[in-house]
């Protein structure tokens, strides 16, 4: 933990949690935005001890919203992809830094991002043709993996687990609900970690207990954001951060 709390410090500490808070109830990729940032003031170790029960406060209350539109089904088929991805990963830690890991992770969102941009203009310019989910199960391994990786590597699961379910043409409330327990699961397989390595410490959860109604409000917010998106806003918007996020990750690693 910091050995002081200044202001500049507590702005930028309790605008990444509202953000994180908004993202559980609103749109899950915008999360990643603020992961480099709370890393950065910090310290990455700091920032994962820190928002692992703050993540899981928010969790809650986005399946107090969205828990009843899952789709399980969805969930199962990325469970594999997801511990590959983990297992690739952290194989390659041994042979690369974080930062190079970052950036290939970054160049494949961005890519993948730039696809579904292409498919969904040639949908606008040919009305009679409708895009369909992705019914590929080498693209599901391919968005599991690409989800179990960004976890690892840079604390940015949200933006595969976007694209994945924006390419499986799920309904708003759908996305919100399949996305809402998928993390809560991926949290909570975190804790026994990142408490194992001893991020988790009094200090830290001294700190959550500070920060956690800023978690709430931007539940709160987030909640109010959505029920004013409708589904192309929320598509396109979605499209956009993630590409954002993978620029991020590209550029710093």
């Amino acid at each position: 933990m910091p050995d002081a709390w200044t202001p500049a410090l507590l702005a930028v500490v309790g605008a990444c949690v509202f953000l994180y808070g908004f993202s559980k109830t609103a749109m899950p990729v915008a999360g990643v935005l603020a992961g480099p940032l709370l890393a950065a003031a910090l310290g990455a170790t700091v920032a994962s001890g820190l928002m692992i029960p703050l993540l899981l406060l928010g969790d809650l209350f986005a399946l107090g919203y969205y828990r009843q539109h899952a789709d399980w089904a969805l969930i199962r088929r990325l469970v594999p992809g997801v511990l590959l991805g983990i297992a690739i990963t952290a194989a390659l830690f041994g042979f690369l830094p974080a930062s190079t890991l970052g950036r290939i992770i970054g160049v494949l969102i961005l890519a993948s991002v730039g696809l579904e941009v292409w498919r969904r203009w040639g949908e606008r310019h040919h009305p009679g043709h409708e895009l369909e989910p992705m019914r590929s199960r080498v693209g599901v391994l391919f968005f599991g993996s690409l989800a179990g990786m960004t976890t690892m590597a840079a604390n940015a699961g949200g933006t595969a687990m976007t694209l994945y379910l924006v390419k499986m043409r799920v309904s708003m409330l759908a996305f919100m609900g399949t996305s809402a327990w998928f993390f809560l699961i991926l949290n909570l397989i975190k804790v026994p970690v990142v408490g194992g390595l001893g991020f988790i410490t009094p200090e830290t959860l001294v700190a959550d207990l500070w920060l956690s109604p800023l978690i709430v409000a931007g539940a709160l917010v987030g909640v109010a954001a959505f029920r004013r998106m409708n589904e192309r806003v929320f598509t396109n918007v979605a499209l956009g951060l993630s590409a954002l996020a993978a620029t991020w990750l590209i550029v710093h690693g």
